[in-house]
């Protein structure tokens, strides 16, 4: 008591503060209430944008605004091939459907399927339909950004000029890992092809590119990348060759002024031991050079894979000749 009476002025400034800051709380919950109207009509508006996102990127018209009178206009540069996915189709068949499309542009465009494994699409390719490209007479340009996950192909791919090929990325499989990759993997251990993706059918080839994904051989001898046709523009990124018992990349003959080849890991895993044919890379032949080559050998233990970060010029698995 003696303290109130004490600091009676106190008291008094204490409770003027007090209805000040009842005045603000007021004041923040009418804000605040303002705020939750404002963004639940925004998020009505971003799930109607959201619901509407497949197939063509829409373009605003010459007004800048979309509406009844003047809508937007779809967009062929950017497809999206989860529209066209079910469980009846497979992706190699979607893909294909996409670029003979008569909508297709002819200078090309960015198809993105990495929607399509939600849709139920089958992830292997049948014989009857072992690529994108195959039984296109001339494939028009194209990047194919690959879902995560495993694509299983019965024969080689033969990618075509101006082709660009982007998975999720490229780390090695291991049981722990749950980093989203993209495989590319041979559906069976008869497979009879010499290599798993080449670049360009005939020389003179240019603009064709690998990046961020897996190649699995499942242990056969079987080349990983080859490029024996394909120039300027081409180049492979953050690969990872995995299980291959061939040879792992081989630039030659007609590869003039390709790469650079960066970021590349050859492993044969502890699964498989290489064999006398076994090379993470070989660059043979090619007159004028590359644009650069680095790579990184893990040659497994039982337990550990020793990993180098720049390839050892001297390594039995690196051939240049």
């Amino acid at each position: 008591m003696g303290t109130l009476v004490q600091h009676a002025d106190t008291v008094s400034w204490y409770g003027g503060n007090i209805m000040n800051c009842a005045r603000k709380l007021a004041s923040y919950r009418l804000l605040l209430r303002s705020l939750a109207v404002l963004l639940i009509g925004w998020g009505a508006v971003a799930s109607t944008n959201a619901a509407g996102q497949s197939g063509d990127n829409a373009v605003y018209n010459s007004s800048g605004n979309c509406n009844a009178q003047s809508p937007c206009a779809a967009s062929p540069a950017f497809i999206d091939a989860g529209v066209f996915g079910n469980a009846t189709n497979n992706i190699c068949t979607v893909l294909r459907g996409v670029l003979v499309s008569n909508s297709y542009p002819a200078y090309g465009a960015v198809t993105d399927a990495r929607g399509l494994p939600a849709t139920g699409t089958n992830m292997t390719c049948p014989s009857s339909q072992p690529s994108p490209w195959y039984g296109i007479s001339s494939p028009p340009p194209s990047t194919i950004l690959l879902p995560a996950g495993t694509i299983y192909i019965p024969n080689m791919w033969v990618l075509p000029g101006d082709t660009h090929l982007i998975g999720e990325g490229d780390g090695v499989p291991s049981g722990t890992s749950t980093t989203l990759n993209t495989t590319i993997q041979v559906s069976s251990t008869s497979y009879s092809d010499p290599s798993m993706i080449q670049f360009g059918s005939a020389a003179g080839s240019s603009g064709i590119s690998v990046e961020k994904l897996i190649l699995n051989g499942q242990g056969i001898s079987v080349n990983g990348i080859v490029n024996s046709n394909a120039g300027d523009d081409s180049y492979v990124d953050h690969v990872s060759l995995y299980q291959i018992r061939g040879v792992g990349l081989l630039v030659e003959n007609n590869a003039t002024n390709s790469g650079p080849y960066t970021n590349i890991l050859f492993d044969t895993s502890g699964t498989y031991a290489g064999t006398s044919a076994t090379v993470c890379a070989q660059i043979p032949n090619v007159t004028g050079g590359t644009r650069g080559f680095t790579a990184s050998l893990a040659i497994p233990t039982p337990m550990i894979p020793r990993r180098h970060s720049q390839i050892d010029p001297t390594s039995p698995l690196l051939s240049k000749f």
